[in-house]
């Protein structure tokens, strides 16, 4: 009678929310820059909410960050993410996002380190490995130049399509 009283629940959250329950959710983690108050970290949140990939979004504006939590089993574009922050009326200082071991090496339905082009080995921040976005949406004009001109020098065999990241 036990048991059946724990798979009954159980068989009924697998057959009405399948997708729900397997989805393969990962944290995304924006640095935003120009927070300085809870309205600010408001208007960047109700944007980030807004694209369909995001499942949750958690504003921190003691670290002027946002930790998104992406669901991977959907179609990912890291300059929609971008653009929400960009909307919101601020830009993005920094974006590190799940390496391809942390997403079970799938991205948009390909093997994930077949779809973007990587520089370097990835960071470990607290446990999980990640890796930060090169590009002018994901850092600042600065930064973004030196990396240019990094980039430039590996001298590419295969240039980027619109939908490959440099990562490092």
């Amino acid at each position: 009678m036990y048991l059946k009283a724990i798979l009954v629940p159980f068989i009924f959250l697998l057959t009405a929310f399948p997708g729900k329950l397997f989805a393969q959710l990962d944290t995304v983690k924006i640095g935003v820059n120009g927070l300085t108050c809870s309205s600010c970290s408001k208007a960047v949140e109700e944007k980030l909410v807004r694209v369909s990939f995001v499942k949750s979004v958690y504003m921190n504006l003691n670290k002027n960050e946002a930790a998104v939590v992406v669901d991977f089993s959907q179609t990912i574009d890291w300059n929609v993410l971008a653009k929400a922050v960009y909307n919101a009326g601020f830009s993005v200082g920094s974006f590190i996002v799940p390496s391809c071991s942390s997403i079970n090496n799938n991205f948009n339905g390909k093997e994930c380190s077949a779809s973007d082009l990587y520089i370097g080995q990835p960071a470990t921040l607290g446990g999980e490995k990640n890796y930060t976005l090169i590009g002018k949406l994901f850092m600042d004009k600065k930064t973004y130049a030196e990396w240019k001109k990094k980039i430039d020098k590996l001298a590419l065999v295969e240039k980027p399509t619109v939908n490959q990241y440099f990562y490092y």
